[in-house]
Parts: structure tokens; C-alpha cells; sequence
């Protein structure tokens, strides 16, 4: 039997369902895979579990984002998940590779109620959910770091090499941000500071002192004094947190050292989580970490691509331009300040 395709109009908008669903899909895929090729009792048994504890998981996650947007259609949608998880035991208790009618039974049933499901049932509830989430208050503030907290110059960093080892700073540059991956293997936390240090030693051809290094790699940074009381003002109100591409030495001798780094109630970094943003985990790691739903937090970042990346994860991303186009931006979404 063909494989079910993944198409575009079975998407939820939801991204954490949507993800859910295309690996119930490929789960699906397998395990009729299997049956097609008369695959033995207990590798079918496999993938039925398999394919029983992951919509399990799935329907929880679901149910519990319905629950809390008061979906009164929940009821029939847990009805259906129990009955699909009902029946899925029971085609792994009676599969028998030699009955054609019950094998046939079971692909028909697997792919009819995945397609009925997703096309019926699931997209009845989108409406509701985007009405609620909408609505949903805003609980916590997320900002970046650089370029919206503190202005940064890399080309300050780059002079302060070219003093040290007498190679140019346009060289320099080239070396280290176009030719080498130190920088991101470092905020990724790929690699520690000594390693970096001894990468950046190579690229100037001279074993760069530690003390030196150190201060001009982190003497790049000017704060932006109108984020500084933006945050003062939202504190008594939000819950603030921070998710940075970082690396250890700029988070020790400049996030950590800024002013407003009492006032975080969470922090993500890039070389702790082990990713670098757009990465959805820098979002999951912020939001277990404020203990809030991604509906209820703005994330702010002066980078388009990685706001987008928020709204996509169900955050309200904010691309960062100017102090006063953030604060309007932040009214708009019922920040009051």
C-alpha cells in the first residue's frame, strides 16, 4: 500500500503538533511497511507499541493545550484519541501476517483515521485555539542580549588582535568569522574557552596572553540604556528572562556583570543549552525555566529570523529596531508599562 504523504494543508499551524503529527505519520508509514513485506509478530509488536506510546504522548500534549483554551469540543476529542489507542492494542493482540482481510482491516483503519482525524477533527479546534491564544495575557518579557540590551562592535575585538600579532583587521575578520567556525562552535558550546583561545592564537600565528585576550574579546559591549529601563518598568508587572547567543566569556564579563542581570528570573545561553537560536530549545529551556506558556511571553531580538523563529515556537516575536518602535510594538501586544 502507497505510503500517506505529509501535505501542507494538514498542518495545524501549531508547531509542536504539527511536528507530532508528521512523526505519528512516518510511524504509520513503518509499521505498514512491515505488514506489506509480511514482517515477523515481533517486530510489528514493536512498532504498534511504539506507535502506541508516541500518540499517547502526542494526545496528552494536545488535550492539555484544548484544556487550556476551554475547547468544549474536548470531550470528543479525547474520545476519539482513547478510541484509536483502543484499537491499536488490539490489532497488535490479534495481527496474524497470514489473514489478508485483517491485515487489510488494519492498514485501512491506520490511515483512514489519521487522514479523518487531522482533517475533521483537528482543524475544527484551530479557530478556537487562535481565538484563545490571541487573547492569551502576556506574562513574560524574553530579550536578547546583543543589540537590544547592549549595543556590541565586533571590529573593537578585531583591532585590539591586530595590535597584539600586527596582522590586519580586515584579515583578521576574514580569518576568524568568514574562514573558520570557531565563533559559532563556541556559542554552541562545541568547544570550551581554552580551545577557543588556542584557535584564535593559531589564526594571529602568536600565543595570545589569557589576561589580554579576555579584555579585548569582552570590551565590546555598550549598554542601550533605554532597554535598561524598559526592563525596570516591566519588572514589577512581568517575569523577565533573557536567551543569548553567548559564549562563557562574554556571559561572565558582560551579560553577568550588566546592571539589569539581577532582575532576571531566567537565563538561556546559547553554550549551555549546546544550540544556537533559531533552535527551538533555547525557547523550551526559557519557558520551563519562567514557567510559563509560550502564549503568554513576547521574545525580542534584533535579528527577524530568529523572531520569527519565536512566533513560530507560539511566542510573540518581536524584531528589535529602535527603543521607541519596540515600546509601541510592545502596547500592541497589551504589554502595559
Amino acid at each position: 500500500m502507497a505510503h500517506l504523504e505529509w501535505k501542507e494543508h494538514y498542518r495545524i499551524g501549531y508547531k509542536d503538533i504539527d511536528a507530532q503529527h508528521r512523526a505519528l505519520l512516518d510511524l504509520l508509514n513503518q509499521l505498514i511497511d512491515l505488514m506489506d513485506q509480511g514482517g515477523p509478530q515481533a517486530g510489528i509488536s514493536r512498532i504498534f507499541q511504539r506507535l502506541c506510546h508516541y500518540a499517547t504522548t502526542h494526545f496528552a500534549n494536545e488535550e492539555a493545550y484544548l484544556r487550556a483554551a476551554g475547547y468544549p469540543e474536548l470531550p470528543h476529542q479525547q474520545a476519539e484519541h482513547a478510541v484509536f489507542i483502543q484499537q491499536l492494542l488490539t490489532f497488535d493482540q490479534t495481527y496474524n501476517p497470514t489473514d489478508p482481510t485483517l491485515l487489510e482491516e488494519t492498514r485501512r483503519f491506520l490511515q483512514d483515521w489519521f487522514l479523518r482525524h487531522i482533517l475533521e477533527s483537528d482543524l475544527d479546534y484551530v479557530p478556537h485555539m487562535k481565538r484563545f491564544y490571541n487573547q492569551a495575557p502576556i506574562r513574560g518579557i524574553l530579550f536578547d542580549f546583543g543589540q537590544v540590551l547592549c549595543r556590541f562592535d565586533n571590529a573593537r575585538f578585531l583591532e585590539g588582535l591586530s595590535s597584539f600579532c600586527e596582522k590586519p583587521a580586515a584579515t583578521l575578520k576574514e580569518a576568524l568569522y568568514r574562514d573558520s567556525t570557531l565563533t559559532q562552535d563556541y556559542e554552541a558550546g562545541r568547544i570550551d574557552s581554552k580551545a577557543f583561545l588556542g584557535g584564535v592564537s593559531d589564526l594571529c600565528g602568536m600565543q595570545l596572553p589569557e589576561a589580554d585576550f579576555i579584555r579585548i574579546y569582552t570590551d565590546i559591549f555598550t549598554p542601550i540604556q533605554a532597554s535598561f529601563d524598559l526592563i525596570r518598568k516591566l519588572k514589577p508587572a512581568y517575569r523577565i528572562g533573557l536567551i543569548s547567543n553567548t559564549s562563557p566569556w562574554h556571559f561572565e564579563h558582560a551579560i553577568r556583570t550588566s546592571e539589569v542581570f539581577p532582575l532576571l528570573d531566567a537565563v538561556t545561553l546559547s553554550f549551555e543549552v549546546g544550540a544556537c537560536k533559531p533552535d527551538p530549545r533555547l525557547f523550551e529551556d526559557a519557558l520551563q525555566k519562567l514557567g510559563l506558556l509560550a502564549e503568554e511571553c513576547v521574545f525580542i531580538d534584533d535579528q527577524a529570523a530568529f523572531a520569527q523563529a519565536a512566533t513560530d515556537h507560539l511566542l510573540h516575536g518581536i524584531t528589535y529596531t529602535t527603543p521607541v518602535a519596540l515600546m509601541a510594538q510592545l502596547r500592541q501586544a497589551k504589554v502595559e508599562f
